[in-house]
């Protein structure tokens, strides 16, 4: 389990890092975290039927929201990806948690296009930054609370 939580971690860590430098998450990065997310599922004993219904909607919602020029692909498939090792529990709070931060680093971001940044803004929203964090800790909880 632990190996697993690294993995993630590392995994989430990556996407971090990506989204930020290039503000976009690759689709080899995606696949990984979804075969780590499935593996969760997998170890937690996790109903799969919950878990494809909460990455279906998040995909579902997700489109929508890109065709609207709200948020990016990538952003929508690792949330998506993220869903699918979260348990039903922990899912609600994970998406309420993953807004505030979204909200938090858009402040951040705008705040500091106002200070002599104008570039950041227009490259658009790091959002795995605030997806990472959110989903770690619910993966994390789901995986403590399935011990």
């Amino acid at each position: 389990m632990i190996a697993l939580q690294l993995l993630l971690s590392l995994g989430l860590l990556t996407c971090v890092a990506s989204d930020i430098r290039r503000r976009v998450i690759e689709h080899w990065l995606i696949a990984v975290m979804t075969v780590l997310a499935g593996s969760a599922t997998y170890w937690a004993q996790l109903p799969v039927g919950n878990a494809l219904v909460q990455a279906g909607l998040v995909l579902m919602v997700g489109f929508i929201l890109f065709w609207l020029g709200v948020c990016g692909a990538g952003d929508v498939k690792l949330l998506a990806a993220i869903s699918l090792a979260v348990s039903e529990q922990w899912w609600p709070w994970m998406l309420l948690l993953t807004a505030v931060l979204g909200g938090i680093v858009a402040l951040g971001l705008l705040l500091a296009s106002g200070l002599g940044k104008p570039e950041w803004r227009a490259m658009g929203v790091p959002y795995a930054l605030a997806i990472a964090p959110s989903g770690g800790l619910a993966i994390w909880l789901t995986l403590l609370s399935a011990t």
